[in-house]
């Protein structure tokens, strides 16, 4: 073969060789290099997400970890306060009136001095590289990976916010409101419970708390067969009348009829009622001689009995009768 055909054909292969070689080069240098680059650019901020998404998910589990010594605080608290409530509002009489006011002002003040209840944060779901991805343009990758630096960045903040937000967060003590609950609680259920045992007590619960005063002697209740009022049992009347004797008026010794005939006189007598409207009724009716000749001593409504002393002690002596009498009745002991 002739050298110039050689050379010829040498430059033929040549101008075609060499623009495919330029262009794979080209190619592999100026398009994949950098998409390979920038690919894994991408993977090295999916990790970088990654990461930030585990601090951020711990910074979540502590602040919930907090919000629920928080909660639980509350849920406490709460459960003092329904049950203080619930008392409040079981439709029960109390002794003392005022007790329910005591209580229901202590629960609207422990209610205003509640804290606020915490709500949880969600835990995030770490994302994954998409293998869709690995073959995709350079400018694509960098769009992704920007994005991906933005979303860091944010989560970055966030965990900053959600930290603050834990350091906030205070586990509040109630103790002292708790304590106030149930002190003024137990003291409402006494009341109620002495209401209870001064209405429409028995003739031999009224008899044993009497027994209990020591200057009260003898005691003697009325029957169907010894009455001198005549209004046992009867509509609107007492379901018992008792009469007791005092040393201190020298009527110890006054027994049985004897006792019942001297009436209040001999120191005084408990009359008890079905209602409280009808021991009010009969206080109310006694009212009207106070002063008078006919007069028959001290008297006062406890429940549904009417507690008499008699004339004949002084005034202070009444009183102090009519204390230890009440005060016998009112013990829950």
């Amino acid at each position: 073969m002739k050298k110039g055909k050689i050379i010829f054909i040498i430059a033929i292969v040549l101008s075609v060789i060499l623009p495919i070689a330029g262009g794979i080069c080209g190619w592999y240098y100026l398009i994949k290099i950098p998409q390979e680059k920038a690919y894994q650019v991408y993977l090295e901020k999916v990790q970088a997400s990654i990461n930030g998404t585990q601090q951020y998910n711990e910074a979540v589990n502590q602040y919930n970890e907090r919000a629920k010594e928080v909660i639980a605080a509350n849920n406490a608290f709460d459960e003092a306060i329904d049950a203080a409530q619930a008392l409040v509002d079981c439709g029960d009489t109390p002794f003392e009136g005022a007790k329910i006011t005591y209580l229901s002002n202590s629960i609207k003040d422990a209610r205003n001095n509640k804290a606020a209840t915490p709500e949880f944060k969600e835990i995030a779901t770490p994302i994954q590289a998409d293998p869709a991805m690995e073959k995709a343009k350079k400018s694509d990758l960098e769009a992704a990976s920007a994005a991906l630096d933005t979303e860091l960045q944010n989560c970055m903040n966030n965990i900053s916010a959600i930290n603050s937000e834990r350091d906030a967060l205070t586990i509040p003590d109630y103790s002292s409101y708790v304590q106030t609950l149930a002190e003024q609680s137990k003291e409402l259920e006494d009341s109620y419970a002495i209401q209870k045992q001064i209405t429409a007590p028995t003739e031999e619960w009224v008899i044993t708390r009497l027994g209990r005063i020591p200057d009260i002697a003898n005691i003697a209740p009325v029957t169907e067969e010894h009455d001198p009022n005549g209004q046992l049992n009867k509509q609107g009347g007492y379901t018992s009348t008792v009469y007791f004797g005092s040393p201190l008026l020298g009527t110890e010794e006054l027994t049985g009829d004897a006792l019942i005939e001297e009436g209040t006189s001999a120191g005084g007598a408990i009359e008890t009622y079905r209602t409280a409207e009808e021991a009010e009724s009969r206080n109310s009716y006694l009212g009207n001689f106070d002063g008078g000749i006919f007069a028959s001593g001290s008297h006062r409504v406890l429940g549904t009995m009417v507690v008499r002393t008699s004339d004949e002690f002084k005034a202070s002596q009444q009183e102090t009768m009519t204390n230890a009498i009440v005060n016998a009745m009112v013990s829950l002991e």
